[in-house]
């Protein structure tokens, strides 16, 4: 009896484990949308021929005046995906509208993880900040797991961007050289990008991520 309880618990456990629901196109029976939408987006970034020269001409995140905001990737604000799992980066100018307030940046995710990393950058291009103040929301029956970072936008002046690298921690243990990436990011655009290096947070994007008001 003891051992049939045991085993009970032990197939119990495991239906609730995060890696092993975990699938491409889902994470825990919820649509993946920024893998499945990612991959097309790859498609149709690899066709494109336009890449950006100068950081600080980035369009401007579209919207914005009502949030949440949901964005995916495209070939007009992905400035260069790094060849390794589900790794990229996104460096977007946020929109005045935006940059006056004080947001929430939400992202579902599969495993309990480091939380991104949130590098602000001012109109010259000087890093300004590295957010790690986070709070992590555990998995329940009803959602996965959150990360929620606090962006204090209202602390400086606009324009802002901001830059996010992420990669699974599968990709890590053969994970190309960031400064061989960043090599291949400035000659493509032409410019030296400071400071060095890139930052990087061992979890995989899975899911949407969100704009919020506070």
């Amino acid at each position: 009896m003891r051992t049939l309880s045991s085993l009970f618990l032990v197939i119990a456990l495991s239906a609730c484990s995060l890696t092993d629901s975990f699938t491409p196109n889902t994470v825990n029976g919820v649509i993946n949308i920024s893998v499945s939408q990612a991959r097309q987006d790859r498609q149709q970034l690899a066709t494109a021929t336009r890449f950006f020269t100068e950081v600080r001409h980035l369009p401007a995140l579209p919207c914005c005046e009502e949030l949440p905001v949901f964005f995916r990737l495209t070939h007009e604000d992905v400035i260069i995906e790094l060849s390794s799992g589900r790794s990229y980066t996104k460096l977007i100018q946020l929109t005045p509208t935006i940059s006056r307030q004080d947001l929430l940046l939400t992202s579902l995710v599969s495993q309990t993880v480091f939380p991104p990393q949130v590098q602000l950058y001012s109109e010259d291009f000087l890093l300004i900040d590295s957010l790690t103040n986070y709070h992590y929301r555990p998995f329940s029956v009803h959602e996965p797991d959150r990360l929620e970072l606090d962006i204090p936008l209202t602390h400086y002046k606009t324009p802002v961007c901001y830059l996010l690298v992420y990669t699974s921690k599968a990709a890590m243990k053969d994970y190309t050289p960031l400064l061989d990436a960043e090599a291949q990011y400035e000659s493509r655009i032409g410019m030296d990008v400071t400071p060095h290096p890139w930052f990087l947070a061992p979890h995989a994007p899975t899911g949407s991520m969100i704009l919020q008001s506070r």
